[in-house]
C-alpha cells in the first residue's frame, strides 16, 4: 500500500501547529487510536470512524487545529475508496462531478472528478474544516483567509477581501487541510490529465451551508502579508454565477 503525503501547502503558522507533537501535549493519543495497514477502504473507514469517535468522547475535538491533525495521520493509510455514483455539477467551466461516499459522524467523506482545467471557484466553508487527498491526476489549490472586516459569506451580493495564503500543487497520494479559522477559503483547478480527490469534511458550527466568491480584482497586499489580496462578491451557491 502507497502512503499517503501531507503537503505543506497552509501557512507555515499553521503547519507548525499541525505538525508539532507539542499539539498532544495535553494528552498523548493512544496507540489504539493510530491507524494501522488496511486492505480496503471499508475497512480504513469502520476503523477511523471508530478512533475519532473515541478521539472526541476524550474531548480530542474541542480544539479544531488538533482534530484536524489526527485525522491527517488517518489519511495517510487510507485506501482508494471504490467507485462511487458520480453526479454532475452543472455551471462550471469543465465537466465536475460530485459524489456522497459515506455520511455520518464525524466526518463525511466525499468525492470530486474534474475534467482537465475544471476549475471549482473560490468558496467557503463556515464552521468547517477538511482534507483534501488527491487519488489520481493532479489539482491546484489556492487557499484565502477573509480580510477583518469583509462581508459574511450569508450577505450574497456583498463584496469581500480575501487574502491568499498558499497555492500548492498535488499530485497523486498527496492531501493537504484547512481549518474553520485558517484557509478556509480555496479555489481548486484539475491539471492537465484531469483530477480525482477525496475530502474528508468535520463540520464545528453551522449545517454545512456555504457560497462562491466570484474573485473580480487583486490588490498588493502590504509588505507584512503573505500574499495578494483580491476583491470580490458573494454569489450564494450557484456556482454558474462564480
Amino acid at each position: 500500500m502507497q502512503r499517503r503525503q501531507f503537503v505543506h501547502s497552509i501557512p507555515l503558522s499553521l503547519v507548525g501547529a499541525l505538525m508539532s507533537s507539542q499539539t498532544f501535549d495535553e494528552g498523548s493519543v493512544s496507540p489504539s487510536l493510530m491507524p494501522k495497514q488496511y486492505s480496503t477502504f471499508v475497512e480504513w473507514l469502520n476503523a477511523s470512524r471508530a478512533a475519532a469517535l473515541q478521539f472526541v468522547a476524550d474531548s480530542g475535538a474541542a480544539h479544531a487545529e488538533r482534530f484536524m491533525q489526527f485525522l491527517a495521520l488517518w489519511v495517510t493509510a487510507i485506501p482508494d475508496p471504490n467507485e462511487p455514483t458520480w453526479q454532475r455539477i452543472d455551471g462550471a467551466n469543465k465537466k465536475l462531478e460530485f459524489a456522497l461516499i459515506s455520511p455520518g459522524h464525524p466526518f463525511v467523506v466525499t468525492a470530486l472528478r474534474m475534467e482537465p482545467g475544471c476549475i471549482l471557484p473560490a468558496h467557503c466553508h463556515p464552521g468547517g474544516g477538511g482534507i483534501t487527498l488527491c487519488i489520481d491526476g493532479s489539482l491546484m489549490i489556492q487557499h484565502y483567509d477573509l480580510v477583518a472586516g469583509s462581508a459574511a459569506f450569508s450577505e450574497t451580493g456583498a463584496v469581500a477581501e480575501v487574502e491568499e495564503v498558499s497555492v500548492t500543487r498535488l499530485r497523486k497520494n498527496q492531501f493537504t487541510l484547512f481549518t474553520p479559522s485558517r484557509a478556509n477559503l480555496h479555489q481548486l483547478q484539475a491539471g492537465p490529465d484531469g483530477a480525482v480527490a477525496v475530502d474528508i469534511v468535520v463540520q464545528w458550527a453551522g449545517a454545512g451551508e456555504f457560497s462562491y466568491l466570484k474573485l473580480t480584482d487583486s490588490t498588493p497586499a502590504s509588505q507584512a502579508a503573505m500574499g495578494r489580496r483580491h476583491r470580490g462578491t458573494w454569489v450564494g451557491m450557484d456556482i454558474a454565477r462564480a
